[in-house]
Parts: C-alpha cells; sequence; structure tokens
C-alpha cells in the first residue's frame, strides 16, 4: 500500500509539473516586432483581421526588418520593405499569397487562387497594368488593416455594403476628367433593383458585381448581356435566345436586354411598354403601325381581356363569399388565370403572337369556368333565398289557418254553451 502511495504521488507531481519544453517556450523571451512596436495603434483601431487571424505579421505584407531598432533599417529596401504599394504593385502584393495554391490550402483551402488571374483580365487590372495608381485593387474593396471575410457584413466587399464600395469610385468627385459616366449610382437607386437592395435591404436583389463580377470586373459585351441577365431571368433569356429577334440584335450590335429595359436604370415593367406608344420600348426599332407594331396591339388587347375576366371572376367570387357560399375552390382554380397571365407577360420575349395566344387563351379559359361557377354559386344563393321565402309563406299561411280554424272552433263552443 506504502508503494502504491508513493507511486501515485511522484504520477501525480509528474503530471502537475510543466513539461521542460513548455517551461522553455515560457522563459523565451517573444519575438521582437518593432513594426508592432510603434504601430501598434493602427492594429487596434482596425479591429479584428483575417491576416491576424491566420497567425500573419506586418513583415508579411511590408517586408522589411521587424527586429531592427533603427526605423531606418527597419524598413531597409534591402530588405523588400514596400510602405503603400498603389496600382499594380498592390494586386501583386496580395497574389503573391493568394495565387499560391500551396501557401492558400494551409492558411484556407476554402479561398480560390486565381483572383489575380482575374483581376489582370478586368478593367481595373488592364489600367493598374497600364500604370494608373488611382484604378481599384484589392484593398480598395477589401481594405488593408482589419480586413474581415466578404462573409462578414462589416467587410467592404460584403453584400451588404458592395454598391457603396463600388460608388466610392465610381461617382463624379473621384472620376472627374474620366471618360466614363459617374450617374450609376443615381440611376441604380431609381432602379427596381436599386430600390429592392438599398431601401427594402433586400440582399438578393443584385448589385454591382452580381452583373460586373468582382475581381474580373468589366463591362459586359453586347451581346454577353443576355447570360448577365440571365442568370437571373431564366426563363426570359431562353424565350429571347430561341426567339425570332435574338438575331436582329445580334446583327444591329444591340445588347437584347438592356436595349428595351436599361442596365443601371431598369424600371418597373408595364403593358404599355409592350408597343410604340409614349411609354413603349419597340419604337427603338419599329415604326407605329408596322406589322410588329400590329402584333403589340393584339397582344396587349390580349393582356387587357385576360386582365378583365379574371378580375370580372375575381369580383363574382367575392360577392359569393360575403353572401356566405362556400368560393374555396373555385378561388383556388382562378390561380391558373393569373399564372396564365404572368406567363404571358414572360411568353412576350418570344415575339410571337401565335405562343402569346394559346397562353392568353388558356387563361381566358380559365376565367371563364371560375366565373360560371362563381354565377353558379350566386344563383343557388338567390334559390336558396326564394325557397326559404316560399317555405316561410306557406309555413305562415298554414300557421293563418290554423289561427283561423281555432277562432271557429272557439265561436262554436260559445254558441254550444249559450
Amino acid at each position: 500500500m506504502l508503494r502504491l502511495a508513493a507511486l501515485t504521488l511522484a504520477t501525480s507531481a509528474l503530471l502537475a509539473a510543466p513539461s521542460a519544453a513548455a517551461q522553455a517556450a515560457a522563459a523565451a523571451p517573444a519575438a521582437k516586432n518593432t513594426c508592432v512596436d510603434c504601430h501598434g495603434d493602427l492594429l487596434q483601431e482596425a479591429g479584428p483581421d483575417v491576416h491576424r487571424g491566420a497567425g500573419l505579421s506586418c513583415v508579411n505584407c511590408h517586408h522589411g526588418d521587424p527586429t531592427a531598432e533603427d526605423p531606418e533599417q527597419a524598413k531597409s529596401k534591402s530588405k523588400g520593405f514596400i510602405g503603400k504599394p498603389k496600382g499594380w504593385a498592390a494586386a501583386q502584393l496580395c497574389g503573391s499569397c493568394h495565387s499560391d495554391i500551396e501557401r492558400m490550402r494551409v492558411v484556407n483551402p476554402r479561398l480560390p487562387t486565381d483572383q489575380l488571374a482575374q483581376y489582370r483580365t478586368s478593367e481595373h487590372g488592364k489600367r493598374a497594368l497600364a500604370g494608373n495608381l488611382r484604378v481599384a485593387t484589392c484593398v480598395s474593396c477589401h481594405g488593408f488593416h482589419g480586413i474581415r471575410p466578404v462573409s462578414d457584413p462589416g467587410s467592404p466587399a460584403s453584400k451588404t455594403r458592395i454598391v457603396e464600395t463600388c460608388t466610392g469610385c465610381h461617382n463624379p468627385e473621384y472620376m472627374k476628367g474620366a471618360s466614363i459616366p459617374t450617374d450609376q449610382l443615381e440611376r441604380y437607386k431609381r432602379s427596381v433593383h436599386g430600390k429592392k437592395r438599398l431601401l427594402e435591404r433586400d440582399l438578393a436583389a443584385p448589385a454591382c458585381s452580381d452583373c460586373h463580377g468582382n475581381h474580373g470586373a468589366a463591362p459586359p459585351g453586347v451581346y454577353a448581356v443576355t447570360h448577365v441577365c440571365g442568370k437571373c431571368h431564366v426563363t426570359q433569356a431562353e424565350l429571347f435566345g430561341a426567339s425570332t429577334h435574338a438575331q436582329h440584335f445580334r446583327d444591329g450590335g444591340m445588347p437584347p436586354c438592356t436595349t428595351c429595359h436599361d442596365h443601371h436604370e431598369i424600371l418597373p415593367t408595364s403593358d404599355e411598354m409592350l408597343g410604340t406608344g409614349p411609354r413603349g420600348v419597340c419604337g427603338t426599332c419599329h415604326q407605329p403601325g408596322d406589322r410588329c407594331d400590329q402584333a403589340t396591339i393584339a397582344m396587349n388587347k390580349g393582356l387587357v381581356a385576360l386582365t378583365g375576366d379574371t378580375e370580372r371572376a375575381k369580383a363574382a367570387l367575392a360577392r359569393a363569399e360575403r353572401l356566405g357560399m362556400d368560393v374555396e375552390r373555385p378561388t383556388y382554380e382562378l390561380s391558373g388565370a393569373s399564372e396564365a397571365l404572368v406567363r404571358a407577360r414572360v411568353v412576350v420575349h418570344t415575339f410571337s403572337a401565335e405562343e402569346f395566344g394559346k397562353v392568353i387563351a388558356e387563361g381566358r379559359a380559365v376565367a371563364a369556368e371560375v366565373d360560371q361557377a362563381a354565377q353558379a354559386k350566386l344563383r343557388e344563393y338567390r334559390y336558396r333565398r326564394e325557397g326559404l321565402a316560399i317555405a316561410a309563406f306557406v309555413l305562415l299561411l298554414f300557421a293563418g289557418l290554423l289561427a283561423l280554424k281555432a277562432r271557429r272552433l272557439d265561436a262554436s263552443r260559445g254558441r254550444d254553451e249559450s
């Protein structure tokens, strides 16, 4: 027992005592870093940073000698010191790590390693390579100290802040003298996309990078715009691509979607856009009264007819429901007419009066059936009321006859008693 107790105490002592390696590590002085000694306030102000979280320090980006006490030696060019890189030098500096597959596998294997290659193909990258120092680089969008993941709402490149970041450069003040438009933000604010994102805070609404890309940011090519819009508006893009107009747009060198809908200032669509009228978009290519204009006039009439049929059926159902009739099933069936109206407005992109007419006919048939069902419910209500009125009349008549009979009986008894 004594030996066991002694062994237990010895073992406990060994477990409790720090290892020689741990003692040596604790005793070893921290590596000298004069960068942090002098510029530590920058790190405090910057807050959380993905690079610091990965164990990187000032020297990894700025190079130099962090062990030197003399600032001149610490920032010696012979040690590769880089102060504030601009233009292509900034992109190359970030790309020295972010393009290194082996290094990124260790730091974060989920991050792509083709950002610099994409940037080289972008308008920003091309201008940076040409020596433009005012063009956007990695640090313009992601920041420099205090870089956060793009998934973090606080990141300038996050979905929450990307519009603000892009327009930090793309504005009249910064772009003064440049030969590119600077009204994108004002137009975007008026668009359906901008209102949804900026006012309704709908992050699913497209922002700058959704259409222009991010690292490979570039204006979409004339015909490539269909593929950009088609990322969200898939059906419309497919219908247009199979339409007769697709080739005409190609031959004329016109961007398909934006010719009719614009780009930064995409306004809510309406049936008035169909045709050559005051708010019509077909007048860009067509003359009033030509074959295509006549087709759009017929399409507009179809939309008006289907809308009218749907509204009439809806109003009849509402009357029947107010009268207490069960209209659940026909109300559900009427959704087919509403869906046909939506489909018809999408099928416009086929530029086929025949296909459009089929959808309108389907919707009107549904609306007509529902209207008949609603009218049947109203007739049933009237029949019930008429039947109730007749039943009430018969009951009243019977009650009256009974009352009359009772009086006669009373009168007869009175005569007999006298």
